[in-house]
């Protein structure tokens, strides 16, 4: 069901607004997200309608374009959002299904790569003979790192066969 209204955030339902707000509390909180982006990001996610324009987006959250207009355009290079641009109409933006799913699983493509730089800085600092402060520093990143690589493959498949099943 499409609005025919303008979404404002003082006209957004009362659990619009607190999901909205939930995911900007963490996203502030857990990454030091402003509030602003952060509401951005949740509305997205349950915008209405799906396709919205930078005002749109900054009228349903109480956002000043200035301050999101560069979070927009990093979360559209980032795969999250889709950039729709129609001749004669204004630029709108919708979240891209399954861009979150994508966006954390390129995220965890790069950790083996992690792992492979920490356990080489083990080799480094041993060549180096450093002292057994530094080596424990690396060492234990590298330790989680191996632990958190190993995991990840086990995931990523739990994760496949879940949307090979839940979407028969």
């Amino acid at each position: 069901m499409t609005s025919t209204t303008e979404k404002t955030y003082a006209t957004l339902t009362d659990a619009e607004r607190s999901f909205v707000d939930e995911v900007a509390r963490h996203y502030h909180e857990a990454h030091g997200v402003t509030w602003e982006k952060g509401r951005v990001m949740a509305w997205m996610i349950i915008s209405d309608p799906i396709e919205q324009t930078l005002d749109q987006i900054c009228s349903a959250v109480d956002a000043d374009p200035e301050n999101i207009e560069q979070l927009i355009e990093q979360l559209t290079l980032a795969g999250l959002y889709r950039r729709i641009e129609t001749p004669g109409e204004e630029t709108r933006y919708r979240l891209v299904d399954d861009g979150y799913p994508k966006a954390v699983a390129d995220t965890f493509a790069s950790w083996p790569e992690y792992h492979q730089i920490f356990r080489f800085g083990l080799e480094v600092l041993a060549e180096a003979d450093a002292d057994e402060a530094r080596r424990r520093r690396i060492a234990e990143i590298e330790e989680l790192f191996g632990h958190i690589v190993g995991d990840l493959a086990d995931m990523s498949k739990r994760w496949e066969e879940h949307r090979r099943t839940s979407a028969a």
